[in-house]
């Protein structure tokens, strides 16, 4: 049941003000004088930038001027944009970022995204004078972009990748100020001024590559911008209702941003710096009165509060047994408020939208115990522009303060109120973990994964061997099951049904199963999964350190003390469909590995697993003629896998192991892979074929080797994928390309494009979303 009744939506929707202004009428003259004075045209907007400020006592330098096309469903993209600037900006430099986003006056049709003209306008809205870095959203600086604002530009107007791809650009605004007019911004279309621009001899220069790698051409250490490019495969998924998304093999670096974001509670926006609109938007004859009810006094006292703080001005009710504070909107800016028990806000979507992260997060620090929030949903696109925006984004700020409580009252899409509670002081309070059942099943490497999950959680776990029937389960049921592969998946649902819905499904990999019947899965690259809200993607799989004893570890030691370093470890796995490891196969790993070694000195350490065949064993040492230690699995000498790992320089591993491709990019240290043929049988040559002829795979454009953009046949697959009708065909190479290792030689020329840190990032992002699935909020009404 809602705490108080909410208005009507259409009475309490506003339009929200944007950062920019209209520049009075001026006479129109886009010429540009010789010494960069300029008449600029009337409606030309003035944008309010987001400054970053030197610290005090720099040297003099010019703001770094950064314009980025945007607009507000790519409210995450935008965010770690700004963060990943604020990572690398030298705190010696002012810089000043330009967001474009709903400028007026533009004629959009034809335009892909919602920002794709505003390029062009930059000579003017810069004020026809000095330089202009510009940036689309959906890419992140690994470098500092001053490197970029300083270089010269010669005689050039603009630097780009090419004339056409002016994605990141430097602009030399007075210069380009004579060809790209803002009218003609306005008016005209992209490829037209692009050609305009183009076809003065001189005028475009060639931009860095590093400056803005593409997709597949990044490069990690070397490139200084990551541009996402391809629509579908963009880590944020900004519009699932346009596009079916996969998993990026860069999206770690993306990901992990966010995460670090999330952990320091950055904003773009803060009660330092709000936007322009804020305090137009805090004027009180814009905020009341609203009624209240006896349900919000009698939920604030459920959640233990004697003291409630209300954000704007309400009707009050006689005696409600609380103590009772007034606050209005702006002073929450004030860092000298008196925390309350609870706060109680209502009305938040007539603030900017850009302003809700940091207002939010200062209810929860105003708050002992609890925050209550009735809101309508925002702007069509944005960051709570429906019900389960406002979740979201509730769920995010509330994650830094543990043991506070929350309720959100809100209209779903069909205009009913919705009231969602996650009473997390409850739960602290109780002292009891949650109960988790891990199914095990048929896969040792399944297992393995599961167990490694549940021992990272911290939670107390039972085991349900493989083979137990659902009839022999009991309650009490579990808060949360984990389970891997097909043959847990009957159990798993019918342990949810006869818990009446109480038990929380969470399945590894893939569930080969509808999607929908799980609360979380926690997916990989090779099964190709399209990412839906209860997805979650990793680049590699689930695999934690396991560090050998000192002891034993020095006994290793001393055993490969004789051969001549770098040690190189060969991990050899075996055949698994559709791979190989047969004899001539194995032949030639053990004639690369040789050559490799003998290029760069030292020797090889082999270790064999269950799946190498004897035939295939005989063939790769036959094969070595290097220096070299061995092991034979089961010739019941000691497994020195663990030690490989820990010891080893370098390591070479064969393609099909994903686990074992993990494990050694954990190191740290060089990893090369040795892919194995593929022998497809005649089910998944049929499957290939028609994955083919549908456009569905190997669909990489030009020489850029950037992945195309996805049409309607790849979202009609995904539907099927996703209904758990077909499997697609496991491709182990994407997890290569995700963990930034390549075949040999050169790959052991290079370190991962994957760090270790990097990999933890991953983990625990993959704990935290199993976490919010067990202890997420709950539905009352």
């Amino acid at each position: 049941m809602a705490f108080f009744a909410l208005e009507n939506s259409s009475a309490v929707r506003k339009l929200f003000k944007s950062d920019h202004q209209i520049r009075a009428n001026r006479p129109l003259n886009s010429s540009v004088s010789n010494n960069g004075s300029t008449g600029i045209p009337a409606g030309v907007p003035i944008i309010t930038p987001v400054v970053l400020d030197a610290q005090p006592g720099s040297p003099e330098a010019p703001a770094v001027r950064i314009f980025l096309g945007t607009q507000p469903e790519q409210y995450r993209a935008e965010r770690i944009f700004f963060y990943s600037l604020q990572r690398v900006r030298d705190p010696n430099r002012r810089y000043e970022v330009y967001r474009m986003t709903g400028l007026p006056g533009f004629e959009q049709r034809g335009w892909r995204t919602g920002f794709t003209n505003y390029r062009f306008a930059i000579p003017y809205l810069a004020g026809c004078h000095g330089r202009a870095i510009y940036t689309d959203v959906d890419q992140i600086f690994t470098a500092d972009p001053a490197e970029l604002f300083d270089q010269s530009m010669g005689e050039h107007g603009y630097l780009a990748l090419s004339p056409q791809d002016t994605a990141v650009m430097l602009i030399d605004c007075e210069c380009m100020a004579r060809c790209w007019t803002f009218t003609k911004a306005c008016r005209e279309t992209k490829k037209s001024l692009c050609a305009e621009a183009a076809a003065e001899p001189g005028r475009w220069g060639a931009l860095d590559p590093d400056w803005h790698a593409r997709d597949l051409e990044y490069r990690h250490g070397q490139s200084k911008l990551l541009h996402y490019t391809a629509l579908h495969l963009q880590p944020w998924r900004p519009t699932p209702d346009q596009y079916s998304y996969h998993i990026n093999p860069f999206a770690e670096y993306f990901l992990s941003l966010e995460q670090a974001a999330d952990a320091e509670g950055y904003e773009i926006y803060t009660a330092e710096q709000p936007t322009p609109a804020f305090a137009t938007a805090c004027a009180p004859q814009g905020w009341g009165p609203e009624a209240l009810s006896e349900e919000l006094y009698r939920q604030a006292r459920e959640f233990g509060a004697e003291s409630l703080a209300l954000i704007g001005p309400w009707h009050e009710l006689q005696n409600p047994g609380l103590e009772l504070v007034h606050w209005l909107p702006d002073q929450l800016r004030r860092d000298e408020l008196a925390p309350q028990d609870a706060v109680a806000v209502c009305g938040l979507e007539r603030l900017p939208v850009e302003d809700l992260p940091w207002v939010l997060d200062r209810l929860f620090r105003f708050s002992r115990r609890a925050v209550f929030v009735k809101a309508e949903p925002g702007p069509k696109g944005s960051m709570v522009g429906t019900l389960a925006g406002w979740r979201t984004l509730l769920r995010r700020i509330a994650l830094r303060y543990p043991g506070h409580s929350w309720q959100l009252d809100c209209r779903d899409p069909e205009g009913k109120i919705k009231t969602y509670r996650a009473d997390y002081a409850r739960r602290c309070e109780s002292g009891q973990p949650p109960r988790v059942w891990v199914l095990e099943g048929k896969h040792a490497g399944d297992n393995a994964q599961l167990l490694q999950v549940a021992d990272s959680l911290g939670w107390p776990y039972e085991i349900k061997r493989f083979g137990t029937c659902a009839k022999e389960l009991r309650a009490p049921w579990p808060d949360l099951v984990l389970s891997a592969g097909k043959r847990t998946v009957s159990l798993s649902q019918a342990i949810r049904c006869r818990s009446g819905g109480h038990s929380r499904l969470v399945v590894l990999g893939r569930p080969c199963a509808p999607l929908s019947q799980f609360d979380l899965v926690v997916t990989t690259p090779q099964y190709g999964l399209p990412l839906r809200d209860n997805v979650v993607d990793l680049p590699a799989p689930f695999v934690t350190e396991q560090e050998l004893d000192p002891t034993e570890l020095n006994v290793w030691k001393q055993r490969f003390a004789h051969l001549p370093r770098p040690w190189v470890a060969v991990l050899v796995g075996g055949s698994k469909m559709p791979y190989r490891l047969d004899t001539q196969a194995a032949r030639v790993l053990g004639l690369e590995a040789s050559a490799a070694v003998r290029a760069n000195g030292g020797s090889l350490l082999v270790s064999t697993s269950p799946r190498t065949g004897n035939d295939a064993t005989d063939a790769l040492l036959g094969a070595l003629d290097v220096p070299v230690w061995s092991y034979r699995y089961g010739s019941g000498e000691e497994n020195p896998y663990r030690a490989l790992l820990a010891l080893a320089d370098a390591f070479i591993v064969t393609g099909e192991s994903v686990s074992m491709a993990t494990e050694a990019v954990m190191t740290g240290r060089p990893v090369a892979v040795y892919p194995l043929p593929m022998r497809r049988n005649w089910q998944a040559k049929l499957l290939h074929a028609i994955e083919k002829r549908l456009g569905v795979v190997d669909r990489v454009a030009g020489s850029r080797g950037v992945p195309r953009q996805q049409h309607i046949l790849g979202r009609l697959y995904d539907r099927v994928i996703e209904a758990g009708w077909f499997n697609r065909e496991r491709r182990i190479e994407e997890v290569h390309l995700s963990l930034g290792i390549s075949s040999l030689p050169h790959g052991l020329e290079r370190l991962p494009g994957l760090t270790p840190d990097l990999l933890a990032t991953s983990r625990a992002r993959a704990l935290q979303a199993i976490r919010c699935v067990v202890e997420a909020e709950r539905l009352v009404s």
